[in-house]
């Protein structure tokens, strides 16, 4: 089987949800059977790489501006032409050197509508089945009409949640199915130097360090409230004021080129809340590249992701497979990982009341941060590992690839 994986979202670029799947997808994918071609955001460069049954094309039609791919007018107009024109001529291309089996496009009902159109173009030109691999929920119309009217094979999403909601919102049930991200369990896992993170930010042994992970911009949302950032660092004000042996470590996903201006806006805005809190001296925030990121869950002693917002959380995932204990919140994909008081806690948004005395539990009570250390390793092992959830896609890649 030969498959298509394209997305807008590069790990070479950043390190989001849908960047790290992708870096899963090429690592498992190392040595298959099954040939594999990424199709992938360039940042400003094009490049070609091939090894073994791995191909990687890196392409600048693939790379859309900030203000272009999120503003308020996703429509298809002339600035968008000659990118169009060469995705289509790539594809087309492609599709006639290659015998492509199936395509699947991540996340491009949150592109600009031309992706999908001329994807869905070439694929029906060309009798390709293409899926869609759904990241995140469809908000505007134009996002639904994607998902409605088009000739997608199937749409795949990453969560019961984003599911659900998909089928709420009118999508046909016979066209959705859930397909988990899984954890690469070789990379994270607890045998890990758990000394690293404290000598590289050079905080004393005895610390302990609450550890948040998330990208703090996506398009124009306030991310900090939507990550639980602001609820976490209000909670931890009044954490600080009675235990002197904790840090608060925000680990931020480093952002694409093109979203230099707006990093920056958000990180002066994440500056003042700290600040207000007068927490300067307690709280770190930090850039980590993702090879970086083992060895930061490692170190830590407690993962706290409070979102407003969360179609299932990968982070949550890397967090348990590294043998520390979550908190999270109980809205979205959260729960289809998290099972409050089994292996990790689960508590309702932007309830600082709540988050305080869970993370305080968590630290100081040892017997439970066993209990859900272990209870969250088991999680891992059976239903997200990595190799688990993608030979499940594949299989069902060639179920959808032999019928069409």
């Amino acid at each position: 089987m030969k498959i298509l994986i394209i997305s807008l979202n590069s790990p070479e670029i950043s390190i989001g949800g849908i960047e790290r799947y992708i870096a899963n997808f090429i690592d498992f994918s190392r040595n298959k059977d099954d040939e594999v071609i990424f199709l992938l955001s360039s940042n400003g460069k094009d490049s070609y790489e091939k090894k073994n049954n791995i191909t990687i094309y890196r392409k600048d039609f693939l790379d859309i501006p900030y203000r272009e791919r999120f503003g308020k007018n996703e429509i298809f107009d002339s600035k968008f032409k000659k990118k169009s024109k060469n995705f289509l001529s790539f594809l087309l291309d492609l599709f006639n050197n290659e015998k492509i089996d199936i395509v699947s496009a991540q996340n491009f009902h949150g592109a600009p509508p031309f992706c999908s159109f001329v994807l869905n173009i070439a694929c029906f030109i060309k009798s390709v089945p293409v899926v869609l691999r759904v990241h995140s929920y469809p908000e505007k119309d134009i996002q639904k009409a994607i998902m409605k009217f088009l000739f997608w094979k199937k749409i795949i999403c990453v969560s019961k949640s984003v599911t659900g909601d998909c089928f709420n919102k009118g999508i046909d049930v016979r066209n959705l199915t859930t397909k988990y991200l899984g954890v690469n369990i070789k990379k994270f896992k607890p045998s890990l130097d758990k000394s690293w993170l404290k000598k590289h930010l050079k905080i004393p042994k005895n610390y302990k360090i609450i550890l948040h992970a998330s990208r703090i911009i996506t398009g124009h949302r306030e991310i900090l409230k939507e990550k639980g950032v602001t609820v976490l660092i209000e909670s931890f004000s009044k954490l600080a004021s009675k235990h002197e042996d904790i840090k608060l470590l925000i680990a931020i996903a480093v952002p694409p080129k093109r979203l230099k201006k707006e990093f920056f806006q958000t990180l002066e805005k994440l500056n003042g809340y700290i600040k207000l809190h007068n927490l300067e001296e307690k709280i770190i925030y930090k850039k980590f590249k993702l090879e970086k990121m083992p060895l930061v869950y490692a170190g830590s002693d407690l993962f706290v992701l409070a979102s407003e917002n969360e179609t299932l959380g990968q982070v949550y995932l890397e967090a348990m497979a590294s043998g520390i204990p979550v908190i999270g919140t109980n809205i979205g994909g959260i729960p289809e990982i998290i099972t409050d008081n089994y292996n990790g806690f689960l508590i309702p948004p932007n309830n600082s009341s709540a988050l305080v005395q869970k993370i305080e539990e968590l630290l100081y009570n040892e017997n439970l941060r066993k209990k859900f250390i272990k209870a969250g390793l088991k999680t891992v092992g059976r239903n997200f590992s990595a190799k688990r959830q993608f030979n499940l896609l594949f299989k069902y890649f060639s179920k959808l690839s032999n019928s069409y």
